[in-house]
């Protein structure tokens, strides 16, 4: 890198000031160039709407740390008289600075990586010390390859006098849930970037219902993933295969063996979904499901977003729906140490729904119901006993309601508790069970 390249580099950031987040000084091989930028960089990193300072003010302001006489005034005047207009800001300026600071970083965040491999060596025989650096280590290397400054479309919110920015579009910002009154009570669909949970006793139906929610929505045209925390993935796998290829599910164990048979009935899939109610007549997209299983108290929501991002990068899948679970069942992220039942839950809800919100999908959760409203004819949110903070959190809160006489009947009332946006008009609804296929309708 040559002296006049850093010095346009310095140029262009005093133009552009959002880089000083970026760049560090010790991007910046010159000395003279180095020591300025630290002065300048640490004064604007004070403030958010500071203005870039003048000359003069930035030479009173190296004067006051410059003790040992490093900058004079022509060394000053030369990193300032470089005219950005000589240069192509699209196609010289922007890739080669951005190129520079990605190489910078991952030189820097390979020589730290390096000081964290030889704290390893010290503390080789300490578990707990290996796991922590290991964490520091991944941190790092997702500091360095990160690239989202790359995207120079600043977000400045919706702007109300745009009509563009007052558009409803269901097909952009919810996605279906494939029944049709509940659709109906959420406004046509679950809503992007939202947490959703659901509630009901132990061995109520929680994992039934949001398996129905991955295979209704796939079969829509959607991608979901769905997050196991307890039920192993070939259990999870066997009761979506009976829902969606309509295998019996006292059958599937033997049929499953016959690897023709379950080829035919997925690539059947395509056609029969055609017929799907609610689906897009010209829409012939099927929709794929992922399933992963972590033993419970053993991922967290960082481990989550580290899958949807190998989806999505590796296997160039973007998911639409996200459902986990459930939400007690996942571990806090290292730090987040609590021992209260709110404060956990506090965490484990915002996580998910910061995932909701990078992915620009619902995540869909569940809860237990305290166990004096089991086997209830009705179920209210006071009754949520892990944690309030989660039914707090959430966008939508429904409760699962099933009694001794309705488990005889194969029947659910599905109830709505809470929701952000939208009305209670219609806030039950009644299911029946195909006892079969485990399918509600």
């Amino acid at each position: 890198m040559t002296i006049s390249l850093e010095k346009v580099f310095f140029a262009y950031i005093l133009s552009q000031k959002k880089y000083f987040e970026i760049v560090e000084p010790v991007f910046f091989k010159n000395t003279e160039i180095q020591f300025v930028y630290t002065i300048l960089r640490k004064y604007m990193l004070t403030k958010q709407d500071l203005v870039v300072p003048g000359a003069r003010q930035l030479w009173e302001m190296i004067s006051l740390e410059d003790m040992n006489g490093l900058i004079s005034k022509d060394i000053f005047k030369q990193m300032l008289t470089v005219k950005l207009e000589d240069y192509d800001e699209q196609n010289f300026i922007i890739p080669k600075i951005h190129s520079w600071i990605v190489a910078n970083r991952i030189k820097c965040g390979t020589t730290n990586i390096i000081d964290e491999a030889r704290e390893v060596e010290e503390n080789i025989s300490n578990f707990e010390s290996v796991i922590e650096t290991a964490n520091r280590i991944k941190s790092i290397v997702d500091d360095m390859s990160n690239v989202n400054f790359l995207n120079d479309n600043d977000d400045f919110g919706s702007d109300f006098d745009d009509p563009e920015n007052h558009v409803q579009d269901n097909s952009r910002f919810k996605v279906k849930s494939g029944f049709t009154h509940l659709d109906h009570i959420l406004g046509g669909g679950w809503d992007i970037q939202t947490l959703n949970v659901v509630m009901a006793e132990t061995n109520n139906g929680k994992s039934l219902w949001m398996q129905n929610f991955a295979v209704l929505s796939a079969d829509l045209g959607y991608n979901v993933l769905y997050i196991t925390l307890e039920m192993s993935e070939r259990k999870v796998m066997k009761r979506l295969g009976s829902m969606r290829l309509r295998i019996p599910i006292n059958d599937y164990d033997t049929i499953s063996k016959d690897s023709e048979t379950i080829k035919k009935k997925i690539e059947n899939l395509k056609k029969s979904s055609d017929h799907v109610e609610g689906r897009d007549l010209f829409e012939t997209k099927v929709g794929k499901i992922y399933t992963k299983f972590w033993a419970a108290g053993t991922a967290t929501v960082n481990d989550f977003d580290n899958y949807l991002q190998k989806l999505r990068d590796k296997k160039g899948v973007k998911i639409d729906l996200i459902i986990v679970d459930y939400i007690t069942l996942i571990a806090l992220e290292k730090g987040q140490k609590s021992d209260q039942l709110y404060s956990k839950g506090k965490f484990l809800a915002e996580g998910l729904r910061s995932i909701a919100a990078k992915y620009t999908a619902p995540v869909i959760t569940g809860v237990q119901v305290a166990k004096d409203a089991w086997n209830s004819t009705d179920i209210t949110l006071d009754q949520v006993p892990e944690s309030k903070a989660i039914a707090e959190t959430a966008d939508t809160f429904f409760a699962i309601i099933r009694t001794e006489e309705m488990k005889r009947q194969n029947l659910y009332r599905f109830k709505l508790l809470k929701q952000r946006d939208g009305d209670f008009l219609k806030s039950q609804i009644r299911f029946t069970l195909n006892p079969t296929f485990l399918t509600l309708g």
